[in-house]
């Protein structure tokens, strides 16, 4: 039996079906035109720099991207710029013989051809593949693009620049990179350990131990956050014991110069069973006790977990704040490595914004060859110098 109302409905459901998918689509196709929009734009931005001043652009970003990697000056050679090797003075000049029915053409060189020829020297252990990507990825915005080929033998890499729009891949530009174990980069074995983890809640904690980058932390003894201590415990990280050497006086200090010898020990075997996954035991002196703190740390040799005095860590303390802060901190990190120290372990303040910040950013270093470790890692690195200098 025909019923109007069950038709009326169907027919209002297929209409808010409609209506639903032309909605979808109309803003599938709105952001499909911002996008071509996009893309128009950068093609547009990069079509109305003349050919010279992409002559200039090209070659000198390429250059700005290998410094990013570490990669000197001097490790780079214009061969477009280089003068033609004049002929000896005992070598006569050799007649050219010319077909009369053929007309004259000019000898044409690769520096006529090309816009820049360059060849540059790579350290053994340098990261291609990344470069590569960089390069390319710039090359993409102007709308340019190279193909990489590889010498299966030597490894070294040759580059091939052409315009994107160019079905024939006619070779503007070529740079040759050249594999050397004569060169190294400036580089450093780095180490971040938190400090006063405790300040995070545990949620922003929590975040911070499932990240992928290593560090190492500070074990906070806060006995008001004992869930803290188990957190950080519980999650397999990295982490550091800290102990005060103090005076009578002193209220807070694990040692203290009164204590007989019995206690102190006693103290050191406690510290050693109770926190046996540790990677060592920072030693705080500032009243500078110096022959009972060398006593301590001898008698924490006995056992796996040893100790350290604080002066292994470098303290970053600076006024800078948000990414300033991390930038100072690279600043640094570079410096000291410039000067020749190649192995630094830090010791950092950080908040929660200042670690992702620092999470954010750290690949700049990484570019440059610039390695990160836990504590744990970085002594048995500096082990391993110590018994292999050469190596």
């Amino acid at each position: 039996m025909f019923n109007p109302l069950r038709v009326k409905i169907i027919a209002l459901i297929i209409l808010v079906l409609a209506s639903v998918i032309l909605f979808f689509v109309k803003v599938k196709s709105h952001k499909n035109e911002n996008i071509k929009s996009e893309q128009k734009q950068e093609l547009s931005a990069s079509s109305q720099l003349s050919t010279d001043a992409l002559k200039k652009l090209i070659p000198s970003e390429i250059d700005s991207i290998m410094f990013r990697y570490g990669i000197k000056s001097e490790w780079i050679r214009d061969l477009s710029d280089k003068p033609a090797q004049e002929k000896t003075k005992k070598e006569k000049p050799k007649k050219e013989i010319k077909s009369p029915k053929q007309p004259e053409h000019k000898i044409i060189t690769a520096s006529d051809v090309m816009w820049f020829d360059k060849e540059v020297s790579l350290p053994k252990d340098f990261p291609f593949a990344e470069l590569d990507l960089d390069i390319s990825i710039f090359l993409r915005s102007l709308n340019f693009d190279n193909i990489t080929y590889e010498d299966p033998k030597t490894n070294n890499q040759s580059m091939n620049i052409y315009h994107s729009a160019d079905s024939s891949k006619k070779i503007l530009a070529k740079i040759n990179f050249i594999y050397s174990d004569k060169i190294k980069r400036e580089t450093a074995d780095i180490c971040i350990v938190l400090d006063n983890i405790d300040n995070l809640s545990r949620t922003q904690l929590e975040k911070i131990l499932n990240c992928t980058e290593k560090f190492s932390m500070i074990l906070p003894d806060n006995i008001d956050k004992p869930d803290i201590q188990t957190l950080v415990i519980e999650s397999k990280r990295d982490y550091l014991i800290k102990a005060d050497i103090g005076t009578p006086e002193d209220i807070t200090p694990e040692f203290k110069t009164d204590m007989s010898e019995k206690d102190w020990k006693t103290k050191v075997r406690s510290i050693c069973y109770e926190y046996d996954k540790a990677a060592g035991v920072i030693m705080s002196n500032p009243k500078m006790q110096y022959k009972y703190e060398n006593e301590i740390i001898d008698e924490f040799q006995k056992f796996t977990l040893k100790a350290f005095k604080d002066t292994i860590l470098i303290k970053f303390n600076t006024n800078e704040k948000d990414k300033k802060k991390i930038y100072d901190l690279f600043t640094n990190i570079l410096k000291k490595a410039n000067s020749g120290n190649r192995s630094q372990i830090y010791l950092v303040n950080f908040s929660d914004d200042d670690f992702w910040n620092y999470a954010n950013e750290v690949h700049n270093l990484k570019k440059r060859g610039y390695k990160f470790f836990t504590f744990s890692e970085l002594l048995k690195r500096r082990n391993k110098i110590i018994e292999n200098p050469v190596q």
